[in-house]
């Protein structure tokens, strides 16, 4: 199966949103509540992961998307590059919501916070909006011999 050809800056995104949650979970948060710093930090800091979650659920369903519309080209080849976007970021809110909503636990203990909620929403929004504005897939090195 050939690999959808993902733009660089999409790569970059990923791995700087894995780099930021590390960083936080085992250094920012802990060096933050150690220091006595103002409110709004911590309330950043404690609401990063739901923001990253929103973009790294919403990049990874982008990314299977588009290969399984590319996989089955013959039946699902038609469907407009938008409508894989809407369905992904659909997908993605329906479980970074319901999750922060307490629906279900599948992202682990969680608490309620409307920050929290916030943040999950910027995400999303903030990651359709990149998409749409950029792109997802890098259509110069799309093959079309084969």
């Amino acid at each position: 199966m050939k690999e959808i050809p993902i733009k660089k800056y999409v790569l970059y995104l990923f791995g700087i949103s894995i780099l930021i949650f590390v960083l936080n979970k085992l250094f920012i948060r802990n060096w933050i509540l150690e220091n006595d710093l103002p409110d709004f930090l911590q309330i950043v800091t404690y609401s990063i992961p739901n923001l990253i979650e929103a973009i790294i659920v919403t990049l990874i369903l982008t990314g299977v998307l588009l290969q399984f519309r590319q996989h089955f080209n013959k039946k699902l080849g038609s469907i407009k590059t938008l409508y894989i976007h809407v369905i992904s970021l659909s997908i993605a809110a329906v479980y970074v919501i319901s999750q922060e909503l307490k629906f279900h636990n599948l992202g682990g203990n969680n608490v309620y916070d409307f920050y929290d909620l916030l943040a999950s929403f910027i995400g999303l929004i903030g990651t359709f909006w990149v998409i749409r504005l950029f792109g997802f897939t890098d259509e110069t090195k799309i093959d079309t011999r084969g």
